[in-house]
């Protein structure tokens, strides 16, 4: 029988251009949102960071 460990980890966005800064669960949700934001304002570079748990 094999284990598999599930960790949850989260993710930090920031916006070069404005004060968003989010956190998501998810990496999926995270790269939607970043995307939506960038698609929304087209001179606004969002970066995800992987933040890391204790």
């Amino acid at each position: 029988m094999t284990l598999v460990a599930r960790y949850s980890m989260a993710y930090k966005l920031q916006c070069d251009s404005c004060d968003l800064e989010r956190e998501c669960t998810d990496w999926a949700d995270a790269n939607r949102d970043a995307r939506d934001h960038e698609a929304e304002y087209s001179d606004h570079w969002v970066t995800i960071h992987e933040l890391q748990r204790a």
